[in-house]
C-alpha cells in the first residue's frame, strides 16, 4: 500500500506520534488520584497512539489522495462520497483496533471499553455508554471490508514506536471479531460496576486529552508550524509572584488605610491570607463569605495566588463569575495588578474566555497574536496560568457531552477554581454540584473557593465540609452596617399605579437623594421610567432620569452606567435586576420589587456602598402585582417559586426596619430553609445518569435547542437584533455583510471568515440586543428573522427602538426580565 497518511502530505506515523507525545506530556504533568492510575496511564498511551489506526485502510487513503490532488469534483471521488463514503470513515475501525490492543494489555473490562469509546467518539460528541459500545450487523459488514483493506504492517511499525508488547501483523478478522463479539460485549457491560463518578472523570479526562492534542497537532500542521512550536505554546508554564496583590496594595497606598472601612477591608484581606498560609492542604473546599464592597476581588485573587504557591506552581487559577458583564471588569483589575507589579502581561499569564471574547492569543516574546485557528484553540482549551471566565463555561466543561465543551476539561485538573457570586447556582443543582466538585477536588487534585456575601448551603460549614477563610465573618457583617432594609411597604401588595403614586411621594420628600428603582420586568421598568420622565418634564420633581435594561444595546448601557454618580444633577435610575451584577454604583435610596433574598442582598450592595458613616442608606422592598393577571406578583414571572415563598415567609417575620448588621443571621436562616425544602430530584436524576455514563440523556437538548442542564432557565426562543443607531454602526454592519459574503470552499476559507469576524466581534455586539422572539414579531415579520443577526437599519430604528428605553414592545402581555 506504500506510505500511510493521516492528512494531505502528513504521514500517519508522524501525526500519531506527535499526538502521543503531546498527550502524554499533558497526562504526565498532572497529579491525579485515580485508584487504578497505572492502568489509566497505559490506557491513555494506547488511545493517543491508536486513535487514527482506521486511516490505514485503502479506502481512506484513496479518498485522501483524491482530496490532496484537488480532485474532489471527479467522478471517482463523488462516487466514493455518495455510495462508499463509510468505507473511508475511520473512527469505528480505530476504536475496534484500540479495544483489541487494550484487551490484550489491560485486565480491566471497563477501562478497555472506555478506551474504545474515547477513540470512537473523538470526532463527535459523547453518547450514552451502551450506544457507544454496541456494534450493528451493518457496521460489522463494513468493518470486515475495511479490516481486510488495512495495512497491518504499517500499524505495527507505529505500535513499535512506544514498545508495546503486542503483534497485530498476523491478526485475522475472525480473531478480531471474536474478541469484540456483541454477545460478549453485552455480558461484559452487564457485569460492569458503572455507578461511580470516578469513571465519568476518567472518560472525560482521557477524551479531553485526546481531542485537544489531536486538534492542536492538526491545526499547527495545517499552518506549517513545527511540533516544537506546538509543544512550546501548549505545554510551557510560567511562574507568578504569589505576593503580587500585596505589592499592588502598597503601590496604591491601600496598605496604609485612612478610614475605618479601609482598615476593615485590610483586616479581612490579612485574615484570608493568614488562613491560606495556615490551611491544611487536605481542605479542598474553601469559602470567602464577606459583605459586599469589602474588596472580595483582590482578596480572592491573593488567596488563589498564595494557595497556588503552597500547592505548587503547576496549579492554574480559574476565576469564574455568573455574568459576562462582570468578566471584563475583573479581568481589568487583575491585569492592572500584574502590570503595576512588573509582570509581563500576555496570554500565557492571563486570558478571559466567554462568548464575546475575541480569539486573540498573544505572548510577549511573539509581539503579535497567533493565527486565528491557533489562537482559538489556545483560548478555548485554557492554555494560560489564570483564566477569567463564566460559570457557564466552567459548568459546561464538567456537565457536557459536546466535543467543543470537553476540549478544556483536562485543564480543570490541578487547578484552583474560584466561584465568585456562587449563590447564582440554582438550588436544584446544589446536590449535583456538591458531589461532583468534591470528586473533582479529590480525583483531579483541585481546590475550590466559594466567594459571596450570601453563601448557599451547598456545603455545610458546621459539618466541616467547607472551610471559611474569613473566620471573623460575623464580626465583619456587623461592622458593615451601612443601610437599613425598609419592609414597611412590603406588607401590602401594590399595583403598578399605586407604586407610581408611592414613588412620586418619595421623590418629592427626598429631593436631595439619588434614587435607584429596580423592577422585575421590562414592561414595569419602562412604565415607571416613562412616569418619572414625564414628572421631570412637567417640573414637579427635579433631576435627570437614566434607564438601564437588556432592552438597550450594550454600547449605550456602558455609557449610561459611566454617567451614574458623575453629574451635578440629582439622578433617578430605573433598571431591571441587570444592575445587581457587575455594576459598581452607589446610590442613597434604593427601591426594589420583591425578589429572592440573595437578589435583595445584591440590591443592598448598590446602596451606601462606600460607607458614608454620617448617613445610612435605605433599601425599600415593595411587592408589585399585575392587576390584569389575577394580581400575580411580577416577581413570579422571573424567579423560582420556592425561593420566593421562602423569602416571603422570612421577611414577614421581621420588623419593618432591618439593620445590615443582622443580614448574616437572616441569610443563614434563609439558606437553611431553602436547603430543607428544596427538591434534589433534578440533581439526583442527573447524578445517576452521569454515574451510568448516559451522556446524551443527561445533557441532550430539546427540540428548541434548550439544554436540560442549564444555569439560568430560559423558557422562550430569542432573536438577535443589530440596531443601526449611528454611522459607526452602519460601517460595522457593512463589514459584517462583506465578511458574510466571503466565498466558502474549504475549512480554511471558513476559518478565515471566522477570523475576520473576530476582529469586529466586540464592536459589532455592542449594537446587538437579544430579545424574546414573541416580542420581536410584534414589530418585525417572523419569516424575516434570521437565526444569527437581524439588521434594524437606520431608517427602521425610529419606529422600532426608543432612544431612552430601547426596543419598543408594542402589545406583548409577556412580562419578563429579558
Amino acid at each position: 500500500m506504500g506510505e500511510l497518511y493521516s492528512h494531505p502530505g502528513k504521514l500517519l506515523r508522524d501525526h500519531l506520534f506527535n499526538v502521543y507525545r503531546l498527550g502524554m506530556a499533558k497526562f504526565d504533568s498532572k497529579k491525579i488520584n485515580f485508584k487504578n492510575l497505572a492502568e489509566v496511564q497505559l490506557l491513555t498511551r494506547i488511545v493517543l497512539l491508536t486513535h487514527d489506526f482506521g486511516k490505514a485502510n485503502k479506502y481512506f487513503q484513496r479518498k485522501l489522495h483524491l482530496s490532496s490532488e484537488g480532485l474532489t469534483e471527479c467522478a471517482e471521488y463523488q462516487e466514493l462520497t455518495k455510495q462508499g463514503k463509510n468505507k473511508s470513515n475511520h473512527s469505528l475501525l480505530s476504536a475496534i483496533f484500540t479495544y483489541y490492543i487494550l484487551d490484550e494489555l489491560i485486565d480491566n473490562d471497563l477501562l478497555t471499553l472506555l478506551g474504545m469509546i474515547v477513540v470512537y467518539r473523538h470526532h463527535g460528541n459523547l453518547k450514552d455508554f451502551k450506544d457507544m459500545v454496541m456494534i450493528s450487523d451493518e457496521d460489522w459488514d463494513l468493518l470486515e471490508k475495511q479490516f481486510k483493506a488495512t495495512n497491518l504492517e504499517g500499524l505495527q511499525e507505529i505500535l513499535d514506536l512506544i514498545d508495546l508488547e503486542i503483534d497485530i501483523r498476523e491478526l485475522q478478522f475472525s480473531d478480531f471479531k471474536d474478541k469484540i463479539d456483541n454477545y460478549k460485549f453485552r455480558r461484559k457491560v452487564r457485569k460492569l460496576d458503572l455507578p461511580l463518578v470516578e469513571n465519568y472523570l476518567i472518560l472525560n479526562l482521557i477524551y479531553s486529552i485526546l481531542i485537544s492534542s489531536d486538534k492542536a497537532e492538526a491545526i499547527f500542521y495545517s499552518k506549517g508550524l513545527s511540533y516544537d512550536r506546538l509543544e512550546d505554546l501548549v505545554l510551557s508554564r510560567r511562574g507568578i509572584n504569589p505576593k503580587a496583590v500585596d505589592r499592588y496594595k502598597q503601590i496604591k497606598g491601600w496598605d496604609q488605610p485612612k478610614t475605618k472601612m479601609d482598615q476593615k477591608r485590610n483586616q479581612i484581606y490579612n485574615e484570608i491570607i493568614e488562613q491560606i498560609e495556615e490551611s491544611d492542604l487536605e481542605d479542598r473546599i474553601l469559602s470567602i463569605n464577606v459583605p459586599t464592597g469589602t474588596g472580595k476581588t483582590l482578596s480572592s485573587l491573593a488567596a488563589g495566588l498564595r494557595l497556588r504557591e503552597k500547592v505548587g506552581q503547576n496549579h492554574r487559577l480559574i476565576y469564574t463569575l455568573p455574568f459576562t458583564s462582570i468578566i471584563d471588569q475583573n479581568y481589568e483589575v487583575f491585569t492592572d495588578v500584574f502590570e503595576k507589579t512588573g509582570a509581563e502581561v500576555d496570554s500565557s499569564l492571563i486570558i478571559k474566555h466567554h462568548y464575546l471574547t475575541p480569539k486573540s492569543y498573544i505572548r510577549e516574546e511573539d509581539y503579535e497574536d497567533e493565527e486565528y485557528d491557533v489562537s482559538k484553540h489556545l483560548i478555548e482549551s485554557w492554555n494560560s496560568e489564570i483564566i477569567v471566565t463564566t460559570f457557564v463555561q466552567l459548568l459546561h466543561s464538567i456537565f457536557a457531552n459536546q466535543n467543543r465543551s470537553l476540549l478544556k476539561f483536562y485543564n480543570l485538573s490541578n487547578s484552583i477554581i474560584l466561584l465568585d457570586e456562587v449563590q447564582s447556582i440554582p438550588h436544584k443543582y446544589w446536590q449535583l454540584t456538591k458531589v461532583i466538585l468534591k470528586e473533582i477536588a479529590d480525583k483531579l487534585d483541585c481546590y475550590f473557593i466559594f466567594i459571596t456575601a450570601t453563601m448557599p448551603l451547598i456545603y455545610s460549614e458546621a459539618r466541616k465540609e467547607i472551610k471559611e477563610l474569613a473566620c471573623s465573618k460575623e464580626e465583619y457583617f456587623k461592622f458593615f452596617d451601612r443601610i437599613k432594609l425598609d419592609l414597611s411597604e412590603f406588607r401590602a401588595e401594590k399595583s403598578l399605579d399605586e407604586f407610581k403614586e408611592f414613588i412620586s411621594d418619595e421623590l418629592e420628600e427626598y429631593q436631595d437623594k439619588n434614587f435607584l428603582i429596580i423592577l422585575n420586568t421590562i414592561k414595569t421598568s419602562i412604565a415607571v421610567y416613562d412616569y418619572i420622565s414625564q414628572a421631570l418634564e412637567e417640573g414637579w420633581i427635579e433631576g435627570e432620569s437614566i434607564y438601564l435594561a437588556t432592552n438597550i444595546v450594550p454600547k449605550e448601557r456602558r455609557e449610561r452606567i459611566a454617567r451614574i454618580g458623575n453629574s451635578d444633577k440629582r439622578q433617578i435610575i430605573v433598571s431591571t435586576q441587570m444592575v445587581e451584577a457587575g455594576v459598581d454604583i452607589d446610590l442613597d435610596r434604593v427601591y426594589r420589587d420583591f425578589a429572592p433574598l440573595d437578589s435583595i442582598n445584591q440590591t443592598c450592595g448598590r446602596c451606601n456602598r462606600n460607607f458614608d458613616s454620617d448617613k445610612k442608606g435605605v433599601v425599600t422592598i415593595v411587592k408589585l402585582v399585575n392587576e390584569n393577571h389575577n394580581n400575580k406578583a411580577y416577581a413570579s414571572y422571573v424567579y423560582d417559586e420556592t425561593l420566593l415563598r421562602t423569602t416571603d415567609k422570612l421577611l414577614a417575620s421581621l420588623s419593618d426596619l432591618v439593620e445590615e448588621r443582622d443580614f448574616f443571621r437572616i441569610n443563614s436562616d434563609y439558606f437553611l430553609e431553602v436547603d430543607d425544602i428544596k427538591s434534589n430530584d433534578s440533581s439526583l436524576d442527573l447524578l445517576k445518569k452521569i454515574k451510568e455514563l448516559k451522556y446524551e440523556r443527561a445533557f441532550w437538548r430539546d427540540e428548541e435547542g434548550k439544554e436540560v442542564f442549564e444555569l439560568i432557565a430560559q423558557d422562550f426562543e430569542s432573536v438577535n437584533l443589530f440596531i443601526e443607531l449611528d454611522e459607526y454602526a452602519k460601517n460595522i454592519w457593512e463589514k459584517y455583510r462583506r465578511i458574510n459574503q466571503m466565498e466558502i470552499n474549504s475549512l480554511e476559507d471558513y476559518s478565515k471568515r471566522k477570523a475576520q469576524f473576530e476582529k469586529i466581534k466586540r464592536e459589532f455586539l455592542s449594537y446587538v440586543v437579544t430579545i424574546p422572539k414573541q416580542v420581536a414579531i410584534e414589530q418585525l415579520e417572523e419569516e424575516q428573522l434570521d437565526k444569527t443577526f437581524n439588521l434594524i437599519d437606520h431608517n427602521q430604528v425610529s419606529g422600532v427602538y426608543d432612544s431612552d428605553t430601547g426596543f419598543i414592545r408594542v402589545n406583548s402581555q409577556a412580562d419578563m426580565y429579558f
